[in-house]
């Protein structure tokens, strides 16, 4: 029979026989050794155990009774043989009891110590034969009565006997020891093991388990004796494994494996298992498990890999609310239900910026929205529950529309300064937190505010070197030798070297030479002393362009006040400077355009009185009787200074619509040889009006070819022209002006030279601004308005061309004029030009609707003397039933302006019913886009007033097909 209360080997690989029990063994061997003493057969044998020093544990084989009567006597010679070290060498002994029976008992020693006795009866002389002296009569105190203990001396054979079967006891008694000792050692291994150990039978069923095993899964020695392993620790997935664990154990293999198991509250614990099979009492196989648990050490694995995780989500997150969402997701199995937060003081310091898990976005909140004001109030970790929430909200007056469950804040610190809260929140579960994952928690905290502080730092520096990168200004740093580390873009671009044309080079590649030493010398004193310096530099790009720089260059210190870098920054000031020079110079243009303007009004006055003067003076003189002669004089000088007077008011008119923007071009193809012959006409008659008849006109076409076809406007190029023909005129006395053209490949120049005083070199560079003649003074020789040059430039600009002058003072002058507008050198079909003729043959009608009288009386005048005939309608009304009723009127000239119907409307109806009639409108008008207008009302052409009788009647000739 096996002692479940007995400890067992749990260090043998092949099984042991474990049966050690004490007395009751003893007693089965004792009767095996007595048996081979044949001579003693017939006595009583029985072992005393006296090692404990109370009551003696028997084993006798026959008379129990006279053991009981001898105990007494047992017990003085126990205490004999502990007091009176006389009395030890004394081996055998006999022992009479209180009714005569007499034994002999040998006393057993072991390690000097007395442990008992053997006792046996029997074969023995009576104790009246001994002798006197063989008799030792004791004095046992603790008796009340005298024992006599006599040395008997036995047959030497007997004795011999008995001292054997004496060594035989004392060899078993020994191994029983080492049993005993080997027992304890076991036990104590097997009960204060820090791992967990439980012995199965071979049906899996619990034998014993040590106190560690019922620490670790919760239950008592009661509750697990005789249960099924698998039914008290192994989770419902893993029953599989621990059948065939505990299987494999108990036919002799060694298990080892790594798993989960359960507790008695349900908890799951990660452990390492150890089987092995041992041996039992009866021979039967049993198996010894020992569970380590490893849940310390996964829980630090995984703390470890957590913190690992989270420290590479703060690395690379680009947002807080992505941040908070994968640390949640990381954590998801230690927070259950809970949800992460991070409350973050906003920079106005005002509230939190508050970033919840599962939100897309942050939520700005005040201070008093949020549980985290009390850990903001505290400064230490806040951890709330049920009750204790609202608690909370109450004492700290939030306002908080819906309390947690659970709410546990960790403040965030830097260097005693606090950041924000962070913790976790949940709505549904009030269950708190594992001191494990508290203190996770704790960890990951002072994680996330040192993560927090240098994804604010990487914000702050990114922004820095966005700021960099994206300034308008130049950055550069140097070292202290000033060799550059960095430049951003905007300074590559400014100086033209790349980045790492620049990188160790020193700035001094920028030197121009124009900016003085002193300047240099200046700034470093200034830098090495950690004081800002800010001046300008005249500098030199890599393309050898000058430019101007504002730099403003202090020093970069560290933590420690030393100067490790210098900081420069600068700005292209070169348009600045341009402008400074441009304000100054149109400060001065101003002013001088404000003595030009006085110098111009004043000479428009006398320019404009002068002619007008003629004009009335002449036309008053006309009233009084006077010769034909003298009549004729004074209607010549009449027309000189209409004409005069008209050319003003042209100039005034176009440099008006240039200076508007409402100059418009209008681009026709024509033979050079036609602008050539208008040139010429126009040419003579200004020869008449200036009275420069002694001066010699000459024109000079391109030799090289005959036929030049071009496309440009023509009328401006005329005006041009003229302009320019006018001042070779006015500035010529004696000599030439002439007008010629050439060819130079698509280009064609035009030029107009004379023999005039010509232009001081000084002057070339005015005399094409508004204004501006090369004598500006009250005494000038010259007149006019100042204005043809300006105009003829505007114009020439316009047309894509440019326009030069080549003049030394009185050496005369050339202006050319190089357009861009050849189409062919070859003739091609155009509208042909006609040339001007005093009389018409063919007798036409022209209706002239117009209202003024003085305007009709004009162009009656004009159409008579080229023998037209004229009728006149008074309004748009009359002129419309006229065009109706009477077919032989050629050609309308209608004004604009008339009552009862104006000239559009007239002109849609006129068209309605004959739509080939020409119709030319007259109008007061004569803006760029106007004859545009006028086609687009239904207008055949436009002549504009002061209406001139050249033009008037070659656009007539034109569509009467004269």
């Amino acid at each position: 029979m096996i002692n479940d209360k007995s400890p067992m080997s749990v260090h043998e690989i092949e099984p042991v026989n474990l049966q050690y029990s004490l007395n009751e063994d003893l007693a089965i061997d004792l009767e095996g050794m007595i048996s081979d003493f044949a001579y003693l057969s017939n006595s009583s044998c029985v072992f005393i155990d006296y090692s404990d020093n109370t009551a003696p544990k028997r084993a006798d084989l026959n008379d129990l009774n006279l053991i009981e009567q001898l105990d007494d006597g047992f017990k003085g010679l126990l205490k004999i043989y502990t007091t009176d070290s006389a009395c030890t060498k004394q081996e055998v002994f006999e022992l009479k009891s209180s009714t005569g029976a007499r034994v002999v008992c040998l006393p057993v020693f072991l390690t000097n110590r007395i442990y008992g006795f053997v006792v046996y009866g029997g074969y023995f002389l009576d104790t009246d034969d001994l002798k006197d002296d063989n008799t030792i009569t004791l004095k046992i105190a603790d008796l009340n009565k005298y024992r006599a203990i006599r040395f008997t001396k036995i047959l030497s054979s007997q004795l011999n006997s008995t001292f054997d079967l004496k060594e035989k006891i004392k060899e078993n008694i020994k191994a029983t020891e080492e049993l005993n000792l080997q027992k304890s050692f076991f036990e104590n291994l097997f009960e204060n093991s820090p791992n967990a150990i439980v012995i199965l039978d071979n049906k899996d069923r619990v034998i014993k388990i040590n106190r560690e095993f019922e620490r670790l899964f919760e239950y008592t020695r009661e509750e697990a004796d005789s249960k099924l392993i698998n039914d008290l620790i192994v989770p419902e997935n893993f029953k599989s494994e621990g059948e065939g664990a505990t299987k494999d154990a108990a036919e002799g293999k060694i298990i080892e494996l790594t798993t989960i198991r359960q507790t008695k509250s349900g908890k799951q614990i990660h452990v390492e298992v150890s089987g092995k099979p041992v041996l039992l009492g009866d021979n039967q196989v049993a198996v010894h498990a020992i569970y380590r648990n490893l849940s310390e050490q996964v829980w630090n694995q995984k703390r470890q890999q957590i913190m690992l995780e989270v420290s590479e989500i703060l690395n690379s997150a680009s947002t807080s609310i992505e941040m908070i969402h994968k640390i949640g997701d990381q954590l998801a199995p230690i927070i259950g239900s809970g949800q992460l937060f991070l409350d973050l003081i906003s920079p106005n310091k005002k509230g939190f910026r508050s970033f919840q898990q599962g939100e897309n976005d942050y939520k700005k909140i005040q201070f008093r929205e949020s549980l985290s004001y009390a850990v903001l109030k505290e400064k230490e970790v806040c951890c709330i529950v049920d009750d204790k929430v609202e608690e909370t909200v109450s004492l700290n007056k939030l306002k908080i529309s819906t309390c947690p469950k659970m709410w546990l804040g960790f403040p965030l610190i830097d260097k005693g300064l606090i950041l924000g809260v962070f913790g976790v929140c949940s709505l549904k579960n009030s269950t708190k937190l594992n001191k494990e994952s508290l203190e996770l928690l704790e960890v990951l905290s002072k994680q996330l505010a040192a993560g927090v502080i240098k994804k604010k730092s990487e914000l702050e520096l990114k922004m820095l070197h966005g700021s960099m990168e994206q300034s308008p200004a130049s950055i550069i740093i140097t070292d202290l030798n000033g060799d550059i580390e960095y430049v951003n873009p905007k300074f590559c671009s400014i100086s033209g070297y790349s980045s790492q044309e620049l990188i160790g080079k020193n700035p001094r590649i920028l030197k121009s030479g124009f900016t003085p030493n002193e300047v240099y010398e200046k700034m470093w004193a200034t830098i090495s002393k950690g004081n800002e310096w800010t001046g300008e530099f005249l500098n030199v790009r890599k393309n050898k362009e000058l430019y101007w720089e504002r730099a403003s260059i202090t020093a970069i210190n560290d933590e420690f006040g030393n100067i490790t870098h210098y900081l420069a920054i600068k700005e292209d000031i070169s348009k600045s400077k341009k402008f400074e020079k441009d304000l100054l110079e149109a400060k001065n243009k101003a002013e001088e355009s404000d003595r030009l303007k006085t110098a111009f009004l004043a000479n428009m006055s006398h320019e404009l009185r002068t002619p007008l003067n003629a004009v009335i003076g002449f036309s008053n003189l006309c009233n009084d009787s006077m010769s034909i002669g003298e009549l004729m004089e004074f209607v010549n000088l009449i027309n000189r200074s209409g004409n005069q007077l008209l050319g003003i008011i042209e100039d005034i008119l176009s440099f008006t619509l240039i200076e508007g923007g409402g100059m418009q071009l209008v681009e026709e193809e024509f033979l050079m040889i036609n602008f050539l012959e208008e040139i010429k006409k126009q040419a003579r008659e200004k020869q008449i009006q200036k009275n420069k008849e002694r001066l010699k006109l000459r024109f000079s076409p391109d030799p090289n070819y005959n036929r030049i076809l071009v496309k440009t406007d023509f009328q401006r190029l005329l005006q041009v022209v003229l302009n320019l023909f006018g001042n070779g005129l006015k500035f010529t006395n004696e000599g030439f002006v002439e007008f010629g053209y050439r060819l130079l490949g698509d280009q064609i120049k035009l030029y107009i030279k004379d023999s005039g005083v010509g232009i001081e070199k000084e002057k070339k560079d005015v005399i094409f601004d508004r204004f501006r003649q090369a004598d500006d003074s009250i005494t000038r020789t010259f007149g006019g308005t100042g204005m043809g040059l300006a105009i003829s430039k505007k114009i020439v600009d316009m047309l894509g061309g440019i326009i030069e002058v080549e003049s030394d003072k009185n050496e005369g002058s050339t202006f050319s004029v190089v357009l861009n507008c050849v189409i062919s050198k070859t003739e091609k079909t155009v509208n042909k030009m006609y040339d001007e003729k005093d009389e018409v043959k063919v007798e036409k009608t022209i209706l002239v609707a117009e209202d003024e009288s003085s305007n009709y009386r004009l162009i009656q005048a004009i159409l008579k003397r080229n023998n037209f005939k004229v009728i006149r309608a008074e309004n748009g009304e009359e002129a419309m039933n006229m065009c109706a009723e009477d077919a032989s009127i050629d050609l309308v000239l209608m004004d604009i302006r008339m009552p009862l119907m104006n000239g559009m409307e007239a002109t849609k109806e006129i068209k309605k019913i004959r739509p080939n009639l020409p119709i030319i409108a007259q109008t007061a008008y004569a803006m760029d886009g106007d004859k545009d207008k006028a086609i687009e009302q239904g207008f055949d052409d436009y002549v504009s007033k002061p209406i001139r009788k050249d033009i008037l009647i070659e656009k007539i000739k034109l569509f009467l097909k004269l």
